[in-house]
């Protein structure tokens, strides 16, 4: 069986950049950039798929529908590229023993040197789950695995600013309570922490990398945007947030906030870096972009989060699941 063969970015690739700005304002003009990246349509019936109400639901249907394990632990052949020419290469890693049993919660691969070289091109340059099983080798080294971690001085940085700033990340109203600099300052210690600086800043000239989503939209807690034109923009609701059933714990509302800052982040990682032409990035990435690739990346932010923090975040990790199978109709594998 031969392997998939990804010779990198086409011209028509290189003209996304331009084009996603289009897209976001004329969204019936999508099925373009379906074309250029090959992605299946969507189902037409979405009433036809039925998504599952807990985890466990998620699971004993999965388990039910025997479906083949195509992850890149029980698979590895269909994330395999013939051809690295067109792409940047990451230190490689040791291979895992555990299979299809640990799909769900998944143990990660280890690294002796897992610290992320990025190179950001104008164009994604890596294999989506050989990045992100690279930096969760990083988190692991760095966070997990040191018992030093929460002394280094980026971690003491951005704990002693969210101590500060907290009266202002809890803000009932986040538009009166803290500025788009001060967002775009907690951003950059966020980056340094959990993405090594590798997450790009937004350009100063075209934008001010944070803005807020209409109060009236309901249904979004914040979403982001990366070209490599603009950069990163991330978009906050100013007043929503998860479990916000309990309005008066300051502490839920700051903590699930910082988690909607941290999903974008790794949203926009992904974006920056990925090579949308390899033939499973759809697939790892997910319609709507909270796939396997996500899903991993997310799960360990919020685990060592849990340990530089000295408490956890919710990055929304099962609702954004269940909105990507709306998207393809589908069961995860």
């Amino acid at each position: 069986e031969r392997e998939p063969i990804c010779r990198g970015p086409s011209i028509l690739h290189n003209l996304l950049p331009f084009l996603e700005p289009l897209f976001a304002v004329y969204p019936k003009l999508l099925f373009i950039e379906d074309h250029i990246l090959r992605r299946p349509p969507a189902p037409h019936n979405h009433e036809a798929f039925e998504t599952p109400r807990s985890l466990d639901e998620l699971k004993s249907r999965v388990i039910e529908s025997s479906l083949p394990c195509d992850c890149d632990e029980c698979n590895p052949k269909l994330y395999q590229i013939s051809t690295r020419i067109s792409h940047g290469i990451i230190h490689s890693q040791t291979d895992s023993s555990h299979g299809c049993s640990a799909r769900f919660f998944q143990k990660q691969r280890v690294t002796n040197d897992p610290r992320p070289g990025l190179k950001l091109r104008f164009h994604g340059d890596y294999e989506a789950m050989h990045l992100v099983r690279h930096h969760v080798a990083w988190l692991d080294k760095t966070y997990l695995q040191n018992s030093s971690s929460n002394s280094t001085s980026r971690v003491q940085q951005l704990k002693s600013l969210l101590h500060i700033w907290h009266p202002h990340i809890t803000g009932a109203d986040m538009r009166h309570s803290i500025s788009t600099t001060q967002l775009q300052t907690l951003f950059t210690h966020l980056n340094d922490v959990f993405f090594s600086g590798s997450v790009p800043a937004h350009n100063k000239i075209l934008t001010n990398g944070f803005s807020y989503i209409p109060e009236h939209q309901k249904n979004c807690f914040g979403t982001s945007y990366f070209n490599p034109i603009i950069g990163t923009q991330i978009l906050l609701h100013p007043s929503l947030y998860r479990h916000n059933n309990q309005p008066d714990n300051l502490d839920i509302r700051g903590r699930n906030r910082l988690g909607t800052l941290l999903h974008e982040m790794c949203h926009a990682f992904l974006k920056a870096y990925t090579c949308r032409a390899c033939p499973m990035h759809d697939h790892s990435v997910g319609p709507r972009g909270h796939g396997r690739a996500w899903q991993i990346l997310a799960a360990k932010i919020e685990e060592v989060a849990a340990k530089v923090m000295g408490g956890s975040v919710d990055m929304g990790r099962f609702p954004s699941l269940l909105r990507d199978m709306e998207g393809h109709g589908r069961l995860p594998s």
